[in-house]
């Protein structure tokens, strides 16, 4: 067993984005704090790096991130009436699309606040260096990174912290969530395909063990590793998979009336959970549920997800429907208690993404027992097995097709019975995390000689 156990949580702790790494580093930080309550584990720290150097900060100290992450979740939330009153007056007088995108920046974009949210940021990161010692790693010691680690300003700071954990004796676990930027270039752009290839390389430099979130994604990473790594340029070998949770944290706190009056409504919506990005592929879906509505004028289709990058045709399509409001509704800026009330409440799930490196709105929709529509990829198969209701993406009258069948069963009430596969939950997920580090430590253990050893050799 680890002697201590740490989490870094850098990115996260300042970001008030729901999007799918951060669920899962939090639900990670949430379920070793109770596997330490039993003993499985010794208490784990939450840690962040800065300037090359990993600090743990106490609890007060790691509340100071509350105000950047309420900031980067909603800004305009975070501004005063009168900012947002006059904003949209100039904005509705100057119909410039730059000009909202930047004044009026959408839940989960800072627009024009960037500056102010990265010096409030950086100031907590200063009184953090000012108020901590850098920590000392050791032999026994566990440094797991589960976090975003390709950002621009965590590049460099993570992996140097991460040579230095190395170099003292401690052990380096990295989670690895997908190889998209470097499989589907043409979603991301070749700024970041060349920063996602330079963070793959230092991950796998700087690494003992790589921990990916499904087995597609561990035999991508195994097939990459001599592309990408010289023959002379020490490289972590040790590729391995888990499962991720699919359970929502069961949370209380309110629902906005019109998330709630809406799947309150007698014929409620089907559900998209994902973060507007092409390879989503809302277009798809719209595409789809304008064929539906040809016969099926009362079918509802709630989207749910932070609007991300690349996406403003769409979400001019979206914002400009003619069913907005009516058929079609969009929320991007959900808590986690309104993302649970939303799942719980659907008609159905509809997941048409076209790559992934798994997909947890599969699982999660799963585990609320709903009926699951999911694109037809290699990935989704893995995660959805037999209990999801698979289309091809070829043409949306896929989609169609399944959704009308399914409507038919459900207008005559005889749906199948819902599946009872067991779904991996986070605290089984958070344990298959530990037990592979314990399991590559110990190998580790195995392979290196003692010091001893080594002389008489």
């Amino acid at each position: 067993m680890f002697q201590r156990i740490f989490i870094d949580a850098t990115y996260t702790l300042a970001s008030g984005k729901n999007s799918g790494i951060e669920r899962v580093v939090r639900s990670l930080l949430r379920e070793s704090e109770q596997l330490a309550g039993t003993g499985v584990i010794p208490q784990p720290q939450s840690i962040v790096s800065i300037d090359g150097k990993f600090y743990a900060p106490n609890a007060q100290q790691l509340a100071l991130f509350s105000k950047p992450a309420a900031m980067h979740a909603n800004v305009l939330a975070s501004m005063p009436w009168i900012y947002r009153a006059a904003a949209r007056v100039v904005c509705a007088a100057i119909p410039s699309r730059k000009l909202r995108k930047w004044a009026l920046p959408q839940a989960g974009h800072l627009g024009l606040f960037k500056l102010p949210h990265n010096w409030y940021e950086e100031r907590v990161r200063r009184q953090i260096v000012r108020q901590c010692t850098p920590l000392d790693f050791r032999s026994g010691d566990l440094v797991l990174l589960p976090d975003a680690y390709w950002v621009n300003r965590l590049r460099s700071s993570v992996w140097t912290a991460a040579g230095q954990v190395r170099a003292q004796g401690g052990m380096i676990a990295t989670l690895l969530y997908d190889l998209i930027p470097l499989t589907h270039p043409e979603f991301v752009g070749p700024r970041r395909h060349a920063a996602f290839l330079d963070y793959l390389k230092k991950t796998v430099e700087h690494s003992d063990l790589l921990l990916a979130i499904s087995d597609t994604v561990r035999d991508q990473v195994a097939s990459f590793l001599p592309t990408i790594t010289e023959s002379d340029t020490p490289a972590c070998r040790d590729v391995r998979s888990i499962q991720l949770g699919a359970e929502l944290e069961s949370v209380q706190g309110p629902v906005r009336e019109e998330v709630r009056a809406l799947f309150a409504q007698e014929q409620v919506p089907y559900l998209m959970v994902a973060t507007f990005d092409p390879r989503k592929n809302h277009r798809y879906l719209l595409d789809a549920f304008e064929l539906l509505w040809e016969s099926q004028p009362d079918l509802k289709l709630c989207l749910v997800g932070r609007i991300g990058s690349r996406c403003d045709e769409i979400v001019q399509r979206i914002t400009q429907h003619p069913r907005l409001g009516k058929n079609l509704f969009l929320f991007s800026d959900l808590s986690d208690a309104e993302l649970h009330h939303c799942y719980n409440g659907a008609r159905g799930v509809i997941f048409p993404s076209i790559v992934e490196g798994f997909g947890l709105p599969i699982v999660e929709s799963l585990w609320f027992g709903k009926r699951t529509f999911v694109s037809d990829t290699p990935i989704h198969r893995e995660v959805g097995r037999d209990d999801c209701c698979y289309f091809s993406l070829e043409h949306p009258t896929s989609l169609v097709s399944e959704l009308l069948a399914w409507e038919e069963q459900y207008a005559a009430g005889s749906t199948p019975p819902r599946r009872e596969r067991p779904l991996t939950t986070w605290s089984q997920c958070t344990c298959q995390v530990f037990e592979h580090c314990e399991q590559a430590a110990a190998e580790r253990a195995i392979q290196q000689p003692t010091p001893a050893l080594r002389r008489a050799a």
